[in-house]
């Protein structure tokens, strides 16, 4: 995800919907969950990486990586596992790919099939909010496919793909970017994305309207409570809310924060804007009874291949 108005910027992942959900049930990707986030205070930012902007102890994440590592080879015999959901999240597809979380449409194709012989089902967001609380306790192999930031390459690479395979996938829109070049490549225009949700196969959310940088980083210049910067937030989330709602005719359930940064204070007030899922950076896997306003994502990079997006989507810690 790009930080203002650069190009993105590779993540270690940390990088960091929804309408027009088809009717259809779930169509033909699981693992332990991460660490659950360290408890904050309201005015502290969370994100994939712990702490405020630091990153977590080594010794910390190579234990938890032991003891999830054991715990997944060495599972009883006949024990199954519940699932758990694997979020994917994409942004440019280019070629060549100038952007480490770039990838070329070539690729998107090759994982895209990988996916679907692999037996995974790509969720819409009504099932993953579903999946979420439960409901889908039967259902092979979940995974979701997701694109940040609403870049036309979508239009031309990702479209194709998802009317050929049949999988729906959601975008989560910069809503003040749409139609634009701001930076170095052009946002989906209203007429795409239109058209885009009228296939069936595509699903919009809320990336902020105008307020993709590091936010956080300026809510914590501020000492006083409540946060000035709170009524902007509060004004973002309703104009891309207005903005989608005027595109799709309805709006949006989801918010995938910038850079995976928030905190109490701005989360109650995306779900205040009627944001009923939220997207984070934070690296991991959804089991049944996640929290829907922390949703865990892995990124695929342009070094992926199929066989990795494979292993990413199966929860596997060795990409």
């Amino acid at each position: 995800m790009a930080r203002g108005l650069d190009r993105p910027r590779s993540r270690p992942f940390p990088s960091g919907g929804g309408a027009g959900a088809p009717a259809s049930p779930a169509r033909r990707l699981t693992r332990p969950e991460g660490p659950p986030p360290a408890a904050a205070p309201s005015t502290r930012w969370f994100s994939g990486t712990g702490g405020r902007g630091g990153t977590a102890a080594p010794a910390a994440w190579v234990l938890w990586a032991v003891i999830v590592g054991l715990a997944w080879l060495g599972a009883a015999p006949g024990v199954q596992a519940a699932p758990a959901l694997t979020v994917l999240v994409y942004h440019h597809l280019e070629d060549p790919t100038t952007s480490d979380v770039s990838c070329t449409p070539a690729q998107f194709a090759a994982q895209m099939e990988a996916l679907q012989r692999a037996g995974f089902t790509p969720l819409t967001l009504p099932q993953i909010r579903l999946f979420l609380a439960g409901g889908l306790p039967d259902l092979p192999n979940p995974v979701a496919i997701t694109f940040d930031d609403g870049y036309e390459s979508l239009y031309h690479h990702a479209l194709p793909v998802a009317r050929r395979l049949r999988l729906p996938m959601i975008v989560f829109l910069v809503t003040s970017r749409l139609g634009r070049q701001p930076q170095f490549t052009r946002y989906l225009s209203p007429a795409q994305i239109k058209e885009m949700a009228a296939s069936g196969w595509f699903e919009f959310g809320s990336h902020t309207h105008d307020l993709h940088t590091d936010t956080m980083r300026i809510w914590d210049a501020f000492r006083s409570t409540p946060n000035p910067l709170l009524p902007a937030v509060t004004a973002d989330f309703a104009q891309s809310q207005a903005r989608l709602r005027e595109i799709l005719g309805h709006p949006a359930i989801a918010l995938a924060w910038p850079y995976g940064k928030y905190n109490a204070q701005t989360r109650q007030a995306a779900r205040h804007a009627g944001f009923q899922l939220h997207f984070t950076s934070r690296p991991g896997s959804n089991e049944p009874g996640s929290d829907p306003f922390g949703i865990k994502r892995l990124p695929v990079t342009a070094r992926d291949t199929p066989e990795s997006v494979v292993r990413k989507a199966r929860g596997s810690l060795f990409w």
